[in-house]
């Protein structure tokens, strides 16, 4: 009976020093504090992605503008020959024209993501998040940063 006593004893020592020790291990690992961030409500306070939107409208409305002056003056053209000559000049153009708007536009709206990104991740680092992620991926939980990150990129 003492030996049954003194293994038991030995036994709930030893789950009592294990406990303890992993009761510690948990109490030393770092905390983390997670943010959240809602993108769209970034990008349409966005001052850039403003002015990128009034740019491309003014580009297509010039776009338009070429586009109708071609449909009338192949329109006006009494030469076929001519007006096929017209069309794929002003095809040409107008193709050209676009392409251009197109690259334009997906090189500053890659240069505005990358500088929310930077912004978002500043005031992170400022406030010491360990994790930002946007408000879709989140179904409970992180502190919201949003209007701290919209102030900050004014």
């Amino acid at each position: 009976m003492k030996k049954e006593t003194l293994l038991l004893i030995g036994a709930c020592a030893m789950f009592f020093i294990a406990g303890y020790s992993m009761n510690d291990a948990a109490v030393s690992l770092p905390k983390y504090k997670v943010a959240v961030v809602d993108v769209s409500k970034v990008m349409e306070n966005s001052k850039d992605i403003r002015d990128l939107k009034l740019s491309q409208d003014k580009q297509l409305k010039e776009l338009e503008t070429l586009i109708s002056k071609a449909q009338n003056e192949i329109a006006n053209t009494q030469d076929q020959t001519q007006a096929i000559k017209l069309e794929t000049d002003y095809r040409k153009e107008i193709e050209t024209k676009r392409d251009q708007i197109d690259e334009e536009y997906s090189k500053k709206i890659v240069q505005i993501t990358t500088d929310i990104k930077n912004v978002i991740s500043a005031q992170a680092k400022k406030t010491d998040y360990n994790l930002v992620l946007p408000t879709g991926m989140v179904i409970s939980g992180g502190e919201d940063i949003t209007e701290n990150v919209i102030r900050n990129m004014k």
